[in-house]
């Protein structure tokens, strides 16, 4: 009897199905610009003899950031279709004030607006943050700025939800010069996970309400051209907004 309740219960094991692993997926695009000069050849994704200035010091200002972001036509169709089931009429702005903030008063500018035409009133509000992380040369890199996103980031964002948007957004930007690391392939030049616990592994829910969502972006230079000309963007939500009447 207990030869058979051991293959009874090895066989109700084997056939039990298992729920699938959670993966959190980072959608990625990578891009290169070369000039068509008439040349027989044409090289992508290749190292300029001259090394461009960082990505981390290409933008004067976030502003400057998000509007990059915004005007790259790749990364709009990754947010939008994040963010809305049909990403078709979504329409956005950029630095938006009043009347929808108060000047000089938290949460300040909306970074990002979204909304689809005709259903303004499910319109999303995005609060922007940069991290800065620079690949040296046999060294760990230069990582700044994580504690000031994680304070002032959470505070923002909360204030969004006072507003009265349907749904709210913390998206982190991760400005990654990652030329000085030694992988062969080009494309995988990116700070490694270990650097960025402090970032990717916060516990928001400490600072933040449960009801804003998360957004990971990644801009990558990984090779020693302008960002303009070669990168990699990334995009991961991490939560999922909760929208409020």
């Amino acid at each position: 009897m207990r030869i058979w309740a051991g293959i009874k219960n090895r066989i109700v094991q084997f056939f039990r199905k298992e729920p699938p692993p959670e993966y959190e997926v980072t959608e990625y695009v990578f891009s290169d610009r070369q000039p068509l000069d008439g040349s027989s050849t044409i090289s992508f994704f290749v190292n300029n003899p001259k090394p461009d200035v960082s990505v981390t010091r290409t933008f004067d200002s976030e502003d400057q950031a998000v509007n990059w972001l915004m005007e790259n036509r790749d990364f709009k169709k990754m947010l939008f279709s994040n963010v809305f089931p049909s990403a078709n009429s979504v329409k956005y702005q950029c630095g938006v004030k009043e009347p929808i903030t108060i000047p000089n008063k938290m949460p300040g500018d909306i970074d990002i607006l979204l909304y689809e035409q005709g259903k303004e009133q499910n319109a999303v509000g995005i609060e922007c943050k940069i991290v800065k992380t620079e690949s040296l040369e046999n060294q760990p890199p230069k990582i700044n700025k994580i504690t000031s996103v994680q304070k002032k980031g959470t505070i923002q964002a909360n204030g969004y939800t006072e507003i009265g948007f349907n749904r709210v957004y913390l998206l982190i930007i991760l400005l990654d010069d990652g030329r000085h690391y030694k992988n062969p392939n080009v494309m995988f030049r990116t700070t490694p996970f270990k650097w960025l616990k402090e970032l990717y592994g916060f516990d928001w829910q400490t600072r933040m309400s449960d009801d804003i969502g998360i957004i990971y972006v990644h801009i990558n230079q990984f090779t020693t051209n302008h960002i303009n000309q070669t990168k990699g963007l990334g995009l991961r939500v991490e939560r999922e907004a909760i929208p409020i009447l």
